[in-house]
């Protein structure tokens, strides 16, 4: 009697971690079969500053206000006086901030969510898209062209 219950545990463990592991590999493949949808939320998020500044990220409300990940406009005058848009990550500003961006949310104008196919949403993803120097420190080796609206309705009649 001993022994067939003590068998018995024995299978059932043995049965048990199978099911487990199974259950584990059908999990994956189910979800590494799924492609994403290019209009769907991607996790990123504009948050648009009373002071008029823009930040890009993953946007987290617990413990406080604060973006992960985080891109800002960087704003310049081109040669020819036109302004001129571009991205750097936070981490390659000037004054060489290290982590997240804490924000006081009396200031926050408003939020939205990025789609998976914003090429922001890419540049976060790939920081080479900003430059090679994106991780150096440099702002403005760290930052990358922002289509503006004229260069996208250019680009849409032609």
């Amino acid at each position: 009697m001993f022994k067939n219950k003590k068998l018995f545990i024995v299978l059932f463990f043995v049965i048990l971690v199978v099911l487990i592991g199974l259950g584990v590999w059908i999990g994956m493949a189910v979800v590494g079969n799924r492609t994403a949808d290019p209009s769907a939320p991607s996790g990123y998020t504009a948050v648009y500053m009373t002071s008029g500044d823009i930040y890009f990220g993953k946007l987290h409300w617990f413990p406080r206000e604060y973006l992960s990940d985080a891109l800002y406009v960087v704003r310049s005058t081109g040669q020819s006086g036109q302004a001129q848009l571009g991205l750097a990550t936070f981490k390659s500003a000037f004054w060489n901030p290290v982590g997240d961006i804490y924000l006081n949310p009396a200031q926050i104008l408003f939020t939205a969510p990025l789609r998976n196919d914003s090429q922001i949403v890419a540049a976060i993803q790939n920081p080479a898209l900003l430059g090679a120097g994106a991780q150096s420190g440099n702002s403005q080796a760290g930052t990358t062209a922002v289509p503006t609206a004229s260069s996208v309705a250019s680009s849409t009649t032609k």
